[in-house]
């Protein structure tokens, strides 16, 4: 169990750094069970991404040594994505959302949505520049303001952190609570759906730090 601010850094900030963003577990996604995949089949797959952010995504996903870019050449240019031995070692993290996407989306009205689409809604939950790091904080050090949670995450704009908290609450991911005192009192906190993804927080944990240890 961690209990330490040094326990978490850098393995876990260095893990959720890497994924965290609005599209890099769908993609992930789509190479782990998809396979090899060129950028137009990727922006098929992922139609609500402007190009220019899947190549921005993409790129980074390549420096982390998560995917693989291969070049043809050929006229016109053919270009193919596909996981590292690195990228596929997250798989099972994947498969670990997927089972904890079944029970998140179970109050859906049209549940015989199939693996595919049940892992896709489970990382469309925590997928976000900050989403991993702001549920870290609070998985680890418990309920918080609004203001703490910027000290604790300085490079996050207030609008970011506010519209993150927003999603967080919409999808029952975090508790918002607001206290009728003058000046205004809010504070934030995992709740008990929340709460159940710390294994997989755990485990992004262990990933990271055998990442580490590789580079």
């Amino acid at each position: 169990m961690i209990t330490t601010q040094k326990r978490i850094y850098p393995e876990k900030e260095l893990t959720l750094s890497m994924l965290e963003g609005k599209w890099k577990l769908t993609l992930l996604c789509h190479l782990g069970l998809q396979g090899t995949k060129r950028f137009g089949e990727l922006k098929q797959l992922t139609p609500d991404i402007r190009q220019q952010m899947l190549t921005s995504q993409l790129r980074e996903l390549e420096e982390a040594g998560l995917v693989h870019r291969k070049v043809y050449r050929v006229a016109p240019p053919k270009v193919e994505y596909s996981l590292t031995e690195q990228g596929k070692s997250l798989l099972p993290l994947l498969d670990m959302l997927y089972e904890w996407g079944k029970g998140h989306v179970a109050h859906m009205e049209n549940k015989d949505i199939g693996m595919y689409s049940e892992k896709r809604l489970a990382l469309s939950a925590i997928e976000g520049k900050w989403k991993l790091i702001i549920l870290c904080h609070l998985g680890l050090k418990g309920t918080k303001r609004f203001g703490e949670l910027r000290k604790l995450i300085p490079d996050i704009t207030k609008k970011m952190l506010t519209t993150q908290l927003r999603e967080f609450e919409n999808n029952g991911l975090v508790h918002r609570e607001v206290y009728p005192v003058i000046p205004p009192k809010v504070e934030y906190s995992l709740t008990d759906q929340g709460k159940s993804l710390f294994p997989i927080l755990e485990a992004l944990e262990d990933w990271g730090r055998k990442y580490m240890e590789q580079r």
